[in-house]
Parts: C-alpha cells; structure tokens; sequence
C-alpha cells in the first residue's frame, strides 16, 4: 500500500498556536513568541519529536502541543525528506546532522505514514501472546511466532502506536485497552521495525496488482467519508467547502494552496483530526504521489520517555 507523503513548511507565525478557540480561527499565544526556539541544534527534541530506527528514520513519539503536534506530525511516520533532501535511508543521526545545520528554523520535513494495522485473533484462554514494554514509544518485547499476535504479523521489535483505533503512548493505558479486548477481535496499529521475511511482502504487493489497489483507495475514501460525516455531520457548509478543496486539489495538485486553504477551513481542535486523513484521501483523488503540504507550527518541548515493567497479553 503506498501511503501519501506530507510535506511541512517552516514556520509561519500565527498559522497554529497552543491557544486556541474551539470554533474561531487560530491565533499565536504569548508562549509562541517567547519559547519559539532560535535555532536547530535541537532538533527535533526542543521541536516535540523523537526519532529512532536504524534506517530508515521514524517518528517514535510526538508530544501533544508541540509545533510538530500542531502541524500533523505523527508518531509512526517515515522521514523522507529534510529541506528537499532525500533522507529515506538514512539512519537517525545522519538525519539530525542534516536538519541542524539548515537556515529555516524548524526545517521542512517530508513524511508518510508506515503505520499498519493488524487484527488479532485471540486464542482459546482469550490472550494474544506478546509482551509490551516501555512508554512513549510501546515496544514489544516478546512475540513469539505461533502465537496469534504472531500469526498476524507482530514481531518482537515493532512498536505499537494505537489500540482499536486510539493512539497509545503510556504503558497503563494501552495495557487497559488490551485487557477490556481479551476474548475479542484486537486492532492495533503498529510500526514494524521487528525482523521480517521480505519475500513475504513482496508477494503481497504482487498479488495484489492493479485491481488490488483500486480497492484500497476505494476503502480509504470510503472510511474518509464516514469520518467527515462524523466530526462535521452538523456542519454540512463546511463539510461542503471541504469537498470543493479537496476536488479542486485533485484536479490541480497544487499542495502549497491546499496547505494555505485548509486551515481556513477546519478551524477546530475537532475539525483537526480530519488533517491526517486527508492525505489519503487526496491519495484517492490523485492516484499519484504528490506530498500533501501542511503549514509547519510554534513551539514545542522535548518528550521524555520512562521505562514501565513487561506486560503480558
């Protein structure tokens, strides 16, 4: 599956800020003037992000609030670019080395989304068979193969980012949602960085041809569709100018004015969740791999992670 990339812009004052009103427009805080920091060197900590990887590079964790936040960056996504330079090999240092020494503060990264969902089954006594450790990011730790969270493809290595759609980053609360799943069908979204069989993948793409792809897209407009009706199915003008947008960027690719007109447009914190959809959504519309352009935010501070004891599901 070939998940769209997004491209976020250096910094533009007022384009997002901690503050904001929960049905008016976006408008710089105190906090982004004076912690907004005056350069890279640490980057991408004193921006709200970490990396990890061995190479490629990925988001491991973002905090909530910081500019990275605020402009969409997600944990589970691949850094592809830094200013226009191609980083998508490149292990997490060389990458750091790269943003911290470029001009714009914070420098433009291009991104995509390698989060993949897995549906596990669970066994007879109603587990799953893996354990997760740590905070901020969840690793796992032990998956055994024959287990059912290894017949679905978790590895021992891989991080998971969500549980049953809801984005995870403490210990105790994926391990609840775990728990309340025992005996049920669990999802989890997972960032897979654990040892793999390439064959295998490659099988999959090749099977999956032309028509395969087809319904993908069809499945990721379609599930585009029910979440707009979800968070604006009281607001039909803004659902209606989100769908002209959206059409007219298909016809015209031009992503830098999709970047200017949607923050005119989904001005809420809830209108906001619609952000990291629409660049699949506009993968749908485009069937090409044009990046998705989203106005780089304000200030940010680093994510510490704490390490939490095994927990067996």
């Amino acid at each position: 599956m070939t998940n769209k990339m997004k491209k976020f812009l250096q910094n533009k004052k007022g384009r997002y800020s901690f503050r904001q009103n929960k049905r008016g427009p976006r408008c710089p805080s105190k906090d982004f003037f004076l912690n907004m920091p005056t350069s890279n060197q640490g980057w991408p900590e004193d921006f709200g992000f970490q990396l990890g990887g061995n190479g490629p590079s990925y988001i491991l964790t973002v905090e909530e609030g910081s500019s990275a936040h605020l402009a969409g960056l997600q944990a589970g996504d691949q850094v592809l670019e830094i200013e226009g330079h191609n980083v998508s090999t490149l292990a997490p240092q060389a990458v750091i080395a790269i943003a911290q020494t470029q001009k714009n503060i914070p420098p433009s990264i291009g991104v995509v989304s390698r989060i993949h969902q897995m549906d596990i089954i669970p066994g007879p006594d109603g587990r799953f068979g893996f354990t997760i450790v740590g905070d901020c990011p969840l690793l796992v730790e032990d998956c055994s193969p024959c287990s059912p969270a290894g017949r679905a493809g978790l590895r021992a290595g891989d991080y998971v980012m969500e549980v049953n759609g809801i984005p995870v980053r403490h210990h105790e609360m994926a391990a609840s949602l775990i728990k309340t799943s025992q005996g049920r069908t669990l999802r989890l979204g997972v960032l897979c960085l654990g040892q793999r069989q390439k064959r295998s993948v490659s099988v999959e793409y090749s099977q999956m041809g032309e028509d395969g792809a087809r319904l993908d897209r069809k499945h990721k407009a379609l599930e585009f569709n029910r979440k707009v009706d979800q968070i604006l199915g009281e607001e039909p003008d803004v659902k209606e100018k989100l769908f002209a947008v959206l059409k007219q960027y298909a016809a015209e690719k031009r992503v830098e004015w999709l970047a200017a007109v949607l923050p005119e447009i989904l001005t809420t914190d809830e209108h906001r969740q619609l952000i990291a959809s629409i660049r699949y959504e506009s993968e749908a519309l485009t069937h090409n791999t044009a990046p998705d352009t989203v106005v780089w935010g304000d200030n940010s501070v680093g994510t510490k992670q704490q390490n939490r004891g095994p927990q067996r599901t």
